[in-house]
């Protein structure tokens, strides 16, 4: 019985960082379908993508299990989702290069800080809003239904979530 609640507990207390690499493993596909162009399934793979950021989170928060490892490696999957599709974005000049090569700078710089934080960075709310409006334009630009109007709000969406990046950022790096 005693190893039955050990065992419940360890996978309860490792459930949303179990969802996290889900996550980075999703990118191994995603990865090979952008290049075969297969985005139709990329675009499944975006909204798994984006409901797993969101259980992770959740889990975390319902269970109140906060860890480094969950603190570094969740905002790495983060940032690994969502940046390979932009460099594919990039790529067939969806998106211009100068504004991917600031989210690159700012991801590194950011990951950087929180690897040398004790417990890693908490992310601020502003930032989940920056994560929020990357995966909608993520959604809206791969969707499988051809429309401008789908192609317009998902660069709206970008965009918006470029301002924001730049404004977490300066935020990032006023509470270092």
């Amino acid at each position: 019985m005693k190893y039955k609640l050990i065992k419940k507990y360890l996978f309860i207390k490792n459930l949303s960082n179990a969802i996290t690499i889900f996550r980075i493993f999703l990118v191994i596909p995603l990865i090979i379908l952008l290049e075969i162009k297969k985005l139709n399934i990329v675009w499944i793979l975006i909204i798994i993508g984006g409901i797993s950021d969101y259980l992770d989170g959740y889990f975390a928060r319902l269970l109140n299990i906060k860890t480094k490892y969950g603190a570094l490696i969740d905002p790495l999957a983060d940032k690994i989702f969502i940046l390979i599709p932009f460099i594919w974005l990039c790529k067939f000049s969806i998106i211009p290069y100068w504004s991917l090569s600031i989210l690159l700078i700012r991801e590194f710089i950011i990951s950087t800080l929180r690897s040398l934080q004790k417990d890693g960075l908490p992310a601020v709310s502003i930032a989940k809003y920056k994560a929020l409006f990357q995966f909608l334009s993520l959604f809206l630009l791969f969707m499988p239904i051809s429309s401008e109007i789908f192609k317009l709000f998902g660069l709206i969406s970008y965009w918006l979530g470029f301002i924001l990046s730049i404004y977490s950022f300066y935020y990032y790096l006023r509470i270092k």
